[in-house]
């Protein structure tokens, strides 16, 4: 695989993860933050075990699990708000 064939493959993947990520945000709010300590977790172990693009992928998913915009939590929202996610 070509350099930016494999980099489309990852940005597809991270859009899969995003997407499955909000579906269960919907269900559980706390999913998120969950999601994104995990995804910590398999930061340092990617990082120690020398996989430096892989471990910045991860911590990409990770950084976008706390982006209220797209995982908006109970504070974030006026009483009166409806959620629709997109």
């Amino acid at each position: 695989m070509s350099g930016t064939s494999t980099d489309q493959t990852a940005i597809g993947m991270m859009e899969i993860a995003i997407c499955l990520a909000q579906i269960l945000h919907e269900t559980d709010a706390s999913a998120a933050r969950r999601m994104n300590y995990a995804a910590g977790k398999i930061y340092n172990r990617l990082k120690s075990q020398g996989n430096d693009e892989a471990a910045e992928l991860v911590y990409t998913f990770g950084r976008t699990l706390l982006d209220r915009e797209i995982f908006p939590t109970d504070d974030d929202l006026p009483e009166d708000a409806e959620v629709h996610v997109t």
